[in-house]
């Protein structure tokens, strides 16, 4: 079945307001090197950027995420982490009723980048 974009979250406390869930999903499948943060505002988001920037960020943040719906109910979730070091996304689906997570990519970073 077909799949469109509902939503996409540049901001975490508005994505986990809805999807905490998913998130804790998706905190597990890279061994809870993020930790989602419901109280994330602009604040530390440009903190974050600032360690990222000076490569001192060694976990995982919150990038954005995108949510897809399929004949109007939620199907999947791709969410974007990034760190100091390495970029991620996983992908988060509904199965039969239960969330599945699965990791999608799972990168270095190059110096630089």
């Amino acid at each position: 079945m077909a799949e469109y974009l509902k939503r996409h979250y540049l901001k975490e406390e508005e994505f986990l307001e809805e999807f905490y869930d998913v998130a804790v999903v998706a905190a597990k499948l890279v061994d809870d090197a993020w930790r989602p943060n419901p109280d994330c505002n602009d604040s530390s988001r440009r903190n974050l950027d600032y360690f990222l920037s000076s490569g001192q960020l060694n976990d995982l943040f919150f990038r954005s995420a995108a949510v897809y719906h399929d004949t109007n109910k939620f199907s999947s979730v791709q969410i974007v982490l990034e760190s100091s070091q390495r970029i991620v996304t996983v992908k988060v689906k509904s199965e039969d009723g239960n969330l599945v997570g699965e990791k999608l990519v799972d990168k270095i970073k190059k110096c630089g980048s």
